[in-house]
């Protein structure tokens, strides 16, 4: 029921009615702040007249509030934002996507952080989306964000939007409503044959580890921080196959940590050719001599490359020192996966190698790639079928 409390003037004569509506806890257990309303009585009203007439807009105001039709008129944006990310940390979302949050109010509070929830319109959210299409916001290029990004900080509005909707905070969503830019899908960068070759030819030069790490990317197609949290004890020699059930990431308030993959299907097995498995063998035989000759105790359970310097700085001076295409690691992700596909394996079991949630993200992401395997597929069908001899 709700709560109404007469406020008077100085000479005792009643003025308003304070009306509170109680709201209970919020989803990290703390008592939220109440509705709240000011019911003004009219000078010519009796005391009886206006009590009653508080009551009965206190009553609906509190079917309002409950219904969801009155809006919290004190929350600001970005006081809100904060705290669903604090809740969403609480919750065991993964410590990378917390970071990256992070980083994108620095771009989202400046614009709309000082406005209420509900006050909060559809053009506010355009107008910050066609702000963030301006040259000079990327940090890394100086030019514009990509539109990827654009939309990243349109996900993280909806999810506070949502969830402020979830919490009776606001009567709707105006996320829901925003015209976003259109994403221009690019073709996925992968290497083609006579660039592997390429590339494995120049690694004959590289470190061991180098080498190895580079091997793994390819026959694997497992990310970059799942090559770099596997350990010797996930290596099954007998089998011919690693188990991926770890990631190493770094963030700058962390620096280098360990987590889980990226989601639950991200954890599986991968099987390894003989000679990846050879290859294992001879670099785990050189990695314990290594540590002995460094003064080091060996331990089998240790990871399969220890100490490793930023895999991506390494991979720009590899391809500059050599003269190779620009190479980064997630390429060698979409070239196994590219090479699979063109040698007719079906989604479903290059999904599963990637580690990806659904097999349609693997074929939203490989569509070009699937479209140009077909072609193949239709030209060897000709060869066997229309062709004369």
């Amino acid at each position: 029921m709700a709560n109404i409390q007469e406020r008077r003037n100085k000479d005792g004569k009643l003025i308003s009615f304070s009306i509170r509506v109680h709201r209970g806890r919020g989803a990290d257990g703390k008592q939220l702040k109440p509705y709240t309303a000011t019911f003004d009585v009219l000078p010519t009203w009796t005391e009886k007249t206006a009590r009653k007439k508080a009551e009965a807009f206190a009553s609906v105001f509190e079917k309002e509030c409950r219904d969801g039709i009155k809006a919290d008129n004190r929350q600001r944006f970005d006081g809100y934002c904060d705290y669903v990310i604090g809740l969403k940390e609480q919750r065991g979302v993964k410590h990378s996507t917390i970071v990256r949050y992070k980083e994108l109010t620095t771009r989202i509070y400046p614009v709309i952080g000082h406005i209420k929830l509900c006050d909060l319109r559809v053009d506010h959210l355009n107008d910050l989306y066609t702000s963030l299409s301006a040259d000079g916001l990327n940090k890394k290029t100086g030019g514009k964000l990509s539109t990827k990004t654009i939309i990243e900080h349109h996900r993280l509005i909806s999810t506070v939007l949502e969830q402020a909707f979830k919490e009776r905070l606001i009567v709707f969503n105006v996320s829901r409503q925003a015209e976003l830019p259109r994403i221009e899908k690019k073709d996925v960068n992968y290497f083609q044959p006579e660039q592997i070759e390429a590339i494995r030819n120049a690694l004959e030069n590289e470190p061991p580890k180098w080498k190895m790490l580079v091997h793994l990317l390819l026959i694997t197609g497992a990310r970059r921080g799942e090559i770099l949290g596997l350990k010797w004890d996930k290596v099954d020699f007998d089998k011919n196959r690693i188990y991926i059930c770890n990631s190493v990431l770094y963030s700058p308030d962390r620096g280098i940590y360990e987590d889980t993959p990226k989601t639950e299907q991200s954890k599986r097995f991968i099987t390894l050719p003989i000679e990846t498995i050879n290859a294992l063998k001879a670099y785990k035989q050189y990695q314990a001599q290594e540590f002995i000759r460094n003064g080091f105790s060996y331990k089998s359970n240790s990871f399969v490359f220890s100490q490793i310097d930023s895999v991506t700085d390494y991979l720009k001076k590899f391809s500059k020192k050599y003269n190779l295409p620009h190479i980064n690691a997630h390429a060698f992700r979409h070239t196994m996966a590219s090479m699979l596909y063109f040698n007719g394996v079906d989604s479903v079991s290059i999904s599963k190698r990637l580690g990806h949630a659904q097999v349609s993200t693997t074929a939203n992401i490989y569509a070009h790639i699937i479209e140009e395997a077909d072609q193949k597929n239709a030209d060897i069908l000709s060869d066997i079928f229309l062709k004369k001899a």
